[in-house]
């Protein structure tokens, strides 16, 4: 029996380990990081305790700055366990698609859908599936 898209939890449908950079980093290595295709958060982290996510650097940062100062006070977290309905809806919130998923300050995985808004990313086959 397939389980409806509203008994999932998140950690049914989660990005597992994506990818991360130490939370010391510059900010010249998180916008490097930033110009990869397809990243559209860098998930900073110290050991497995999530610090924060930075989605967007001022164009006058000093390259040589901890990339910590330009964090996303607005990224969006949930807990592994919470609903997947819950993450769908925050989801539509957010211009860049990007939920950030914790075990308490343990960085646990993201949530993002493919580019066509079909599947999770990293998982195969639709949604409901």
């Amino acid at each position: 029996m397939v389980e409806s898209m509203d008994e999932r939890a998140v950690s049914d449908v989660m990005l597992r380990n994506p990818k991360t950079l130490a939370s010391d980093v510059t900010v010249a290595e998180a916008r490097a990081a930033l110009e990869h295709e397809g990243t559209y958060a860098v998930l900073l982290v110290d050991g497995s305790r999530f610090c924060g996510a930075v989605t967007e650097i001022p164009a006058d940062a000093d390259p040589g700055d901890p990339a910590l100062r330009f964090v996303d006070e607005a990224a969006v977290v949930v807990r592994a366990d919470s609903p997947v309905t819950d993450a769908l809806a925050l989801l539509d919130e957010k211009a860049h698609g990007r939920v950030v998923v914790l075990d308490g300050e343990r960085l646990a995985g993201l949530v993002c859908l493919t580019e066509d808004g079909q599947r999770f990313c990293g998982r195969p086959g639709a949604m409901g599936a």
